[in-house]
């Protein structure tokens, strides 16, 4: 038996493409059946028209295809991923391929098999985005502990302070500080662990119906009773309940980063204002402060991940260029939108725009 017969017979059976290509004469002299499964067309219109194989390869993968057509002339084998489309329909096909020489070491022939691996790489795809978020996730996480554990440090200082002292009195009040940044914790580390976010690579929003004036009185509350804050608090909020759907987590994580952002950047004599309102359909939180304020120049990078708007504190603190990028980020999952307006040495606005229940 011949190698043409054996090659053919491989061919019948395989569900991968087998095939070789005569550079001399522009086409193929052997295609096997499992070609017209994946292109649609028979064997013999492949062998007739090579260039319609190129023609529906998608654009953005065809350099990649023209890098590997050099290493192949220049005698180098290839193993290349391209994307197909055909009828609106993307597909993955892994090509292996050979280089096929004379007997002067000259190429004269590519030969080699060709697959649909799309499930494959579809799957590699979905773990390579989970694994992204699942990153994103413990960055965030890990970003937002911080608050509450710097709370949980500065009153355990004042608890040893008043023991010295003996103020009693004064030990229940921080243990419910303790306690609630304790909580805090704990709930965000319980959201990330949360089973729908491991089931998927989306972020989880669990919201409930809830006023959104009381939220942000009490993140502010913790704030003043764990006696962190020089600065002085402006609440304006209305007196009737402003509800609105949140993820309670995920929006004291909006709210201690913004907080957090003013402390790091605005004089201990200056101010952090909260306001709140309903325009139309929508809960408005405007966040501002009369800090340094944010130079023009580097406004359109301050939601972006680690960007080059961060920078370090007035009193020196280090900044990891995530606390805006974590708010933007949420105030999109709830459906919202985020603003910014600043000038130097005036101070830095905040405008979170977010739909209210039932809009």
């Amino acid at each position: 038996m011949n190698q043409p017969d054996i090659l053919h017979q491989i061919g019948q059976q395989s569900p991968k493409v087998l095939f070789q290509y005569n550079l001399t004469e522009h086409k193929f002299d052997y295609l096997s059946p499992a070609f017209y499964e994946i292109w649609e067309i028979t064997a013999s219109q492949g062998q007739e028209l090579p260039q319609r194989l190129l023609d529906s390869v998608v654009d953005e993968d065809r350099p990649a295809l023209a890098r590997c057509w050099k290493k192949l002339l220049k005698g180098e084998h290839v193993d290349q991923i391209a994307r197909i489309e055909q009828r609106g329909l993307k597909r993955y096909m892994r090509c292996l391929a050979y280089p096929i020489f004379d007997g002067d070491q000259q190429v004269v022939a590519l030969a080699g098999m060709a697959e649909n691996v799309t499930q494959q790489q579809e799957f590699i795809n979905y773990l390579a985005e989970f694994g992204q978020r699942k990153n994103s996730a413990l960055e965030m996480v890990m970003h937002d502990l911080r608050g509450p554990l710097a709370i949980v440090k500065s009153v355990t200082t004042l608890l040893r302070q008043d023991i010295q002292d003996n103020k009693k009195e004064e030990l229940a009040h921080y243990t419910d500080i303790i306690e609630k940044a304790c909580v805090q914790c704990t709930n965000l580390i319980q959201d990330l662990l949360n089973e729908e976010h491991l089931k998927s690579p989306e972020v989880y929003v669990n919201k409930s119906r809830v006023n959104m004036s009381e939220q942000v009185r009490d993140v502010v509350e913790f704030y003043q009773k764990g006696q962190m804050v020089q600065q002085q608090f402006v609440l304006q909020l209305p007196e009737e309940p402003l509800m609105v759907e949140l993820d309670l987590i995920k929006f004291s994580q909006i709210l201690n980063n913004l907080i957090s952002n003013s402390i790091k950047f605005t004089p201990s004599t200056g101010t952090i204002t909260i306001q709140a309102y309903q325009d139309g359909e929508w809960a408005v939180l405007e966040h501002s402060d009369s800090g340094i304020g944010i130079p023009e120049h580097l406004l359109p990078k301050v939601f972006e991940r680690r960007s080059i708007a961060s920078r370090q504190g007035l009193n020196g603190e280090e900044s990891r260029g995530l606390g805006l990028a974590i708010v933007f980020e949420l105030v999109r999952l709830h459906g919202g939108t985020i603003s910014v307006q600043s000038q130097e040495q005036e101070g830095t606005s905040f405008t979170i725009r977010l739909p209210k229940y039932g809009a």
